[in-house]
């Protein structure tokens, strides 16, 4: 193993897709192995979870009762795979977390706590620096909305060619007026407005608590003396890349490559982090770019995984991506549904346009995981739905794996590494445990996208009994002969 070099790539995707990707690092852990040690199987923490008889649904309330029986060399992260086989590691917005957490060594039990117990008031901190900004501009409205009116009046009525005019278009004119005013009026109050509701300061803050608790590396140097490489890539938001100039620099910036590798570590997370709108940039001084300052957002905007540069980079044997951003197939029922899939849509086909044209020797040592476009789909944001992705990450890398075996077993053998004997990846697919928590989270799903009829009949029987009724229990039956279609 010393001699070969492996690498682990998190693309981004909110609250749930991270829980996701850690899903399949979990999943991973358990599954890879050097070839001497094939035959060491271990348990994973949903394997613990079983054993306490915790089920997924009450697991954020009763995590206690599964980590007290875990054995301690687990809970230390002595017996963790991942942390020792793969000694590069990037990540992209939320995944950079996980990126840093396995270069650091971190516990993959500890990162599963840190999941299900994440403090929301580190990320959805308000940022009222920026309401204060804007503040200050009130004094300003007045004055733009009398000059907006003063100069619609000098403007007069809003002239129509005579050939436009006809039944049903007398009042084209005043509505082309009136419309135009509405829009100048609001730009009237733009200046007022936050460049985003949240601060991004509490991650920096989280970050560095998870650096004194855990012991996460929060240099970039600090891990590159360790022998290991961290890259954490952010997007220059107020910059462009123009597709008429080949020779204009690109905007993403990775962190960790020279000469970007002097920025904590928990700086650089907080900056691929910002998602414009809702985390406010961090404002970045680029001594490389001649001193420009830059807003740093979400990595996501300018790359999806961003192995290209690392491998360009780097002598890197074996290569596994992990992508939590999967776009749905199914009914879209709300507005809340149609912008997600937007923003999926414009990731992934981002990634698949990539994949199209990557170079074959790329391909070959490249392992590549996600969720089946039909399987999985919450808001990325949604904190109750963390622990659902937790186990779906880890639930998809096992099926994958069964389903893949002899082409990851080739893969994983450029780094050093293989699968542990399929029939004992089968044997973790089909157990009782694992069957029925994955039907839990289809019958979840269906619920939620489900008739109104069978949504109030759900919540009328949660509030009265708390117990599943007679159709969610034949669901769960007709789930298990469904996993494997």
């Amino acid at each position: 193993m010393s001699d070969k070099l492996n690498a682990l790539c998190f693309g981004g995707g909110g609250l749930v897709g991270t829980s996701k990707a850690l899903g399949h690092l979990v999943g991973l852990d358990q599954l890879v192995r050097e070839p001497h040690t094939r035959e060491e199987l271990k348990p994973s923490f949903f394997d613990y979870m079983a054993q306490a008889g915790v089920p997924l649904r009450d697991l954020e309330t009763r995590l206690d009762e599964v980590l007290r029986i875990i054995p301690p060399e687990t809970l230390n992260g002595r017996t963790d795979h991942v942390t020792r086989y793969f000694k590069v590691a990037s990540g992209i917005s939320g995944g950079s977390l996980l990126a840093a957490g396995v270069v650091s060594g971190l516990p993959l039990v500890e990162l599963i706590r840190e999941c299900l117990t994440f403090p929301v008031n580190y990320y959805f901190r308000p940022d009222f620096k920026e309401y204060w900004r804007g503040l200050k501009n009130t004094p300003l409205v007045p004055l733009k909305v009398l000059k907006t009116l003063a100069l619609d009046l000098r403007r007069g009525r809003e002239r129509v060619s005579s050939g436009v005019i006809g039944p049903g278009r007398e009042h084209l004119e005043y509505l082309r007026r009136f419309s135009r005013l509405a829009c100048e009026l609001l730009t009237a109050f733009q200046d007022i407005l936050p460049r985003a509701v949240f601060t991004g300061e509490g991650i920096t803050e989280y970050v560095e608590e998870l650096s004194g608790r855990y012991g996460l590396a929060n240099s970039f140097k600090e891990i590159r003396d360790q022998g290991k490489y961290l890259f954490i890539i952010a997007e220059r938001f107020n910059s462009v890349y123009h597709l008429s100039s080949p020779s204009d620099p690109q905007t993403s910036i990775y962190f960790g490559m020279e000469p970007y590798d002097k920025l904590s570590v928990a700086e650089a997370i907080r900056c691929s982090c910002s998602i414009p709108g809702i985390t406010t940039p961090m404002s970045f001084t680029d001594h490389a770019r001649g001193g420009r300052v830059y807003d740093l957002g979400d990595g996501a905007i300018g790359k999806t995984i961003g192995r290209r540069r690392i491998l360009a980079e780097l002598p890197v044997d074996c290569l596994v991506t992990i992508n939590p951003i999967v776009p749905y197939n199914g009914s879209l029922n709300n507005l809340f549904d149609h912008m997600e899939q937007l923003y999926r849509k414009l990731i992934y086909s981002r990634l698949k346009a990539v994949e199209a044209h990557l170079d074959p020797s790329i391909s070959e040592r490249t392992i590549h995981l996600e969720s089946r476009p039909d399987d999985f789909f919450y808001n990325m944001l949604r904190l109750d739905k963390m622990k659902e992705g937790l186990f779906e990450g880890y639930y998809q890398t096992l099926k994958y794996c069964a389903e893949n075996y002899v082409t990851l077993n080739d893969r994983l053998a450029r780094g050093g590494l293989c699968l542990v004997p399929r029939t004992e990846i089968f044997r973790l697919v089909t157990s009782s445990s694992t069957v029925r928590e994955r039907a839990y989270i289809i019958r979840g799903q269906r619920l939620e996208r489900g008739s109104v009829r069978r949504k109030l009949g759900s919540a009328i029987s949660a509030a009265l009994t708390g117990w599943e009724t007679p159709l969610e229990r034949g669901e769960e039956e007709g789930s298990e002969m469904q996993l494997w279609s």
